[in-house]
């Protein structure tokens, strides 16, 4: 073999080199991009869970065997969450939406990762819904967050609860 073929044959080993390399790391980009699709997933599905749950319960402590009329009857700002009924820790003892507020809870029966599901529950009015209100509205605002150390971001989920009363 003399050196024109030698020198060949070694280019051609090291663009064989590099193609390997370039393909291996297009592989794991495509693999840690379908785990953390797959973790969104399951993170998203946690949280529609926590939401719909929520709103099945009555708005507000005092909604649900009576109806109102004015926000001064509604529970106060400092006070959403759990009352004295309610565990803290056991959402089917929840009996109004805004005993999420504050919930929060570590969810470790899933094979694929172990998720921290935190919530909380605001007023909010009607024109700025991205705005905590300083005082009771009829809208009400939950936001779960889900996170996990397998996964690079935080899914956070909101939806608003009204309460409606006709004249």
């Amino acid at each position: 073999m003399n050196t024109g073929q030698t020198m060949l044959t070694l280019l051609a080993m090291m663009m064989l080199t590099l193609l390997s390399v370039r393909m291996n790391s297009t592989l794991l980009r495509t693999q840690e991009s379908m785990q953390n699709s797959k973790f969104g997933l399951a993170a998203i599905s946690l949280g529609t869970s926590i939401i719909e749950n929520a709103n099945k319960l009555s708005f507000d402590e005092v909604t649900i065997d009576s109806s109102i009329t004015s926000t001064n009857a509604l529970t106060p700002i400092i006070k959403l969450g759990v009352d004295g009924e309610e565990h803290a820790n056991k959402p089917p003892e929840f009996n109004d939406f805004d005993d999420y507020n504050n919930y929060q809870y570590d969810e470790r029966t899933l094979a694929s990762a172990y998720y921290h599901i935190s919530c909380k529950v605001s007023y909010v009015s009607p024109l700025t819904p991205n705005v905590d209100s300083n005082s009771p509205t009829f809208n009400k605002k939950l936001t779960v967050s889900v996170s996990s150390v397998s996964m690079q971001d935080t899914v956070k989920i909101s939806t608003i609860f009204s309460y409606w009363y006709f004249r």
